[in-house]
């Protein structure tokens, strides 16, 4: 099977070459350090992914993403930000990045990430967007994108369908803590006061298709790891209660 295609924008030589070296065993890199050249690669090298810095000579890289975003076929986007803010992580979400993480990362939780963009993309064999379901899902369960724990528990979520066996709070809030520029603490957190968010302004019929409802009819507010182990679960098995309930 042909490698998946990641261009990797950044002003600094040296660390962009780093970063490639740590892709190049799974993908064909390519490497560019302004944002015209950027532009143009994405006509003739056609990348999969990209990996964004937001600092760039000649084109900031806010606008480039958003040109990225607006092509018929675009990329996954992979965006480098050095202040990793709600407000910031909106703000390339809303341009059309799918992920941020704050520079300098972990270059382990970097390949991650950066395989999980690819292996969501559409149109390789057998592959769903489970990227693209997962934000749906989220979004009908009414949890605010405004909220830091918003973008843990979709990372989260993803690290669970690689490896649903990791330990919540020993493994999984840690990765997320790489990939994000967090603390694990802060990761636990989050998530835990977006799920409090989203119940608040629940959909008790969607909830009580989702979660166990107790002897009376009730569904109880799920724990962190309730929540996202259910998550991972149904998008694993999307065949399962919810579809059939609702077409009924």
């Amino acid at each position: 099977m042909d490698k998946k295609r990641v261009l990797l924008v950044d002003g600094s030589e040296d660390f962009a070459e780093a970063v490639a070296e740590v892709l190049r065993e799974e993908f064909q890199v390519q490497i560019c350090h302004e944002g015209r050249e950027a532009l143009q690669l994405l006509e003739t090298y056609r990348p999969h992914v990209m990996v964004l810095d937001l600092v760039l000579p000649g084109n900031d890289g806010l606008n480039l993403l958003e040109l990225a975003s607006q092509r018929e076929s675009s990329p996954a986007v992979l965006v480098a930000t050095r202040v990793c803010s709600d407000n910031a992580t909106n703000t390339c979400q809303r341009l059309g990045a799918a992920c941020a993480m704050q520079k300098p990362w972990e270059l382990g939780a970097f390949k991650r990430q950066v395989k999980d963009l690819a292996s969501s993309l559409p149109g390789m064999t057998g592959a769903r967007d489970l990227r693209g379901e997962l934000t749906n899902l989220l979004l009908r369960l009414h949890m605010p994108t405004k909220l830091r724990g918003y973008h843990c528990c979709r990372m989260a979520v993803q690290e669970l369908l690689l490896d649903p066996d990791q330990s919540i709070t020993k493994d999984l809030y840690p990765q997320v803590a790489e990939m994000g520029g967090w603390t694990a603490a802060q990761v636990e957190r989050s998530i835990r006061t977006a799920i409090q968010a989203a119940w608040e302004r629940r959909d008790d019929a969607l909830w009580g298709q989702l979660f166990p409802r107790d002897p009376d009819g009730l569904v109880h507010r799920p724990t962190n790891g309730e929540f996202l182990s259910r998550l991972a679960e149904y998008l694993r098995h999307p065949e399962g209660t919810l579809g059939k309930e609702e077409q009924k």
